[in-house]
């Protein structure tokens, strides 16, 4: 049995579909990017990466001259947010603040307890916003 046909077409599309496989590491970048949007949106608002508003600051903590949104005094945390894309495919998300994990779970402790305010997902879906900038970026690098 013979093969007929373009051979220099069929070679272009065995190029094209190899191609295929570097657009999670060329969409990474841009969908981090995208994503250390979306986080510094949270710390501007004051809520979750689902839209869920964080809890309330305490009266106490209002009585000493604190104002909404919470985690935003000093900004030391929201400065601490690096969103990098890894090499191959993925992307990393790090806060460089000691105290970023006891905001991000809640805490308790001698001291007294604390409400979670989550900066990162915490559930088994992404939310949808994370999910939509992950997909444009790769919608972007297949149509290129």
């Amino acid at each position: 049995m013979g093969f007929t046909g373009d051979l220099a077409a069929m070679g272009h599309l065995v190029d094209r579909i190899a191609d295929l496989a570097s657009v999670p590491s060329r969409a990474a970048p841009r969908a981090a990017r995208s994503i250390a949007t979306l986080i510094e949106e949270e710390f501007a608002h004051g809520h979750d990466p689902y839209g869920d508003p964080w809890a309330p600051l305490a009266e106490a903590t209002l009585a000493k001259g604190r104002t909404p949104p919470p985690l935003t005094d000093t900004r030391a945390m929201r400065r601490g947010v690096q969103v990098k894309p890894q090499r191959g495919a993925g992307i990393a998300v790090t806060i460089d603040a000691a105290y970023a994990p006891p905001h991000q779970t809640g805490w308790e402790g001698p001291q007294g307890s604390g409400p979670a305010r989550p900066m990162l997902p915490d559930r088994a879906e992404l939310p949808d916003e994370w999910t939509e900038a992950i997909e444009a970026a790769v919608a972007r690098e297949v149509r290129r």
